[in-house]
């Protein structure tokens, strides 16, 4: 009881501000919400009535005249109906979508839940079996820090046996959860076959585990604070470098790449398994100058020499637009101009308008597009890949072409045939604009 008397006394609480309990009238939160009494704070009891059991009703009304008999604010919210589907997945997302409500209510810093040692055992025992993050072996840790304030579990130290004890030498009211009972759930199977041998061999078990789960988000701190080290530095606008990506041990590839996806999927990360990350970690190592693969969310991962780029599938936003005089779109411009004193460069071009149809027409490439050249053809998908440029670049990268469907120009990249040297008679000037980006002379 020492280690949670010590948590409890090292809380960042003045006399002014509030703490949160979710307490279901158990004897965990009662034997919580009787510690918090005792050190004199302001108390605020969040408790949800599931209207799973019978004794739901009772206990909601038992636990909200505990409240006002002990001077302590009491906040119930009650699910009168439940979705069609997981009822427990969404009655845990209602419990704590309504504690982080009763939270910002009362601007608290601290809501406390009443997790103990036989709990951090099941949960370390459970990952382990079903498999897990190198953090979430770790089960839960005392303090976790969210959105504005601090998830605190002070009875983390105890077993369900030191509570129950407590609970009755300090005569608190508490009611049993029936469905604690049942083997029905997963948990209880561990509660009640495995969690007693492992304290038959060892009755401190929850102290060794405690130990491990601790030492694991020592080493997990340390890690994220080199990941995101090398997160800012190598991912940068959506585009992981492979130069200096590709020199890291694989245990730091395979973290780097997690913190990408979980970046991206945000709470939906649970999509992203171990057979995803195996993809994107064959495609960083593959040869091929131009490879993808596709994650779920429409999520799609492009290699193009040394860089991975992490974009989605969009309907391409093609185009076809004529030239009069000027055109600006998204970053770049062509305009028609007079005169130039510039020689030779792929952000200039000059046409004869004998030689080609007009209108201009500027647009997005197609499947077969080729371009003349002065000593052969090549294919426009070639061009733009040798220019190192990304699938959605390249999808979207101005092409101009006169109305016969010559391609002429593939601005700031490469000139066709039709190009004219100064000295040649042209009638047209073409002039390509990109923003920030310098148009040298080449």
């Amino acid at each position: 009881m020492d280690s949670v008397l010590n948590v409890l006394n090292n809380l960042d609480i003045t006399n002014q501000d509030y703490v949160v309990l979710a307490c279901s009238y158990g004897p965990d939160s009662m034997c919580l919400l009787d510690l918090l009494i005792k050190r004199n704070l302001n108390i605020v009891v969040a408790h949800v009535n599931h209207k799973l059991r019978e004794e739901s009703d009772k206990e909601y009304t038992e636990l909200k005249d505990y409240c006002k008999k002990n001077k302590v604010i009491f906040e119930g919210a009650i699910i009168d109906s439940y979705p069609k589907g997981n009822i427990e997945s969404y009655a845990r997302k209602f419990r704590y979508d309504f504690f982080k409500e009763i939270v910002k209510k009362y601007n608290a810093k601290y809501l406390f839940t009443a997790h103990h040692g036989d709990d951090l055992v099941e949960t370390v025992l459970m990952r382990l079996s079903r498999g897990s993050s190198f953090r979430g072996y770790g089960g839960f840790n005392i303090n976790t820090k969210l959105d504005g304030y601090i998830l605190c579990r002070p009875l983390i130290y105890l077993t369900k046996d030191e509570i129950m004890e407590y609970v009755k030498e300090n005569n608190i009211p508490y009611a049993i959860d029936s469905s604690n009972l049942s083997d029905d759930y997963t948990r209880n199977r561990y509660r009640h076959d495995i969690l007693p041998i492992l304290k038959d061999i060892n009755p401190s078990i929850n102290k060794k585990v405690l130990k491990f789960s601790q030492m694991i988000f020592e080493y997990n701190d340390y890690l994220e604070e080199e990941i995101d080290s090398l997160y800012s530095k190598l991912y940068i606008n959506n585009r992981l470098d492979l130069n200096e990506y590709n020199l890291l041990p694989i245990f730091i590839k395979k973290c780097l790449l997690r913190k990408i996806l979980s970046v991206i999927y945000g709470d939906d990360i649970n999509l992203i398994n171990d057979n995803h990350l195996d993809l994107l970690l064959d495609l960083t190592n593959n040869d091929k100058a131009n490879s993808m693969v596709n994650l779920p969310n429409k999520v799609i991962v492009s290699k193009y020499y040394n860089i991975i780029e992490f974009g989605y599938h969009n309907n391409i936003d093609t185009y076809d637009i004529i030239l009069d005089d000027y055109l600006i779109k998204d970053n770049w411009s062509i305009k028609r101009i007079d005169t130039t004193d510039i020689i030779k460069s792929n952000y200039l071009i000059r046409l004869d308008s004998n030689e080609i149809k007009l209108p201009l027409h500027i647009r997005t490439r197609l499947t077969g597009d080729k371009m003349t050249l002065k000593n052969g053809t090549k294919k426009v998908g070639e061009i733009l890949s040798e220019a190192k440029l990304s699938k959605k670049e390249r999808d979207m990268y101005p092409i101009v072409c006169d109305s016969d469907n010559n391609i002429l120009w593939i601005p700031g990249i490469k000139k066709s045939k039709f190009d004219k040297q100064k000295q040649e008679g042209y009638d047209i000037i073409l002039k390509y604009v990109k923003k920030g980006e310098k148009n040298e002379e080449k």
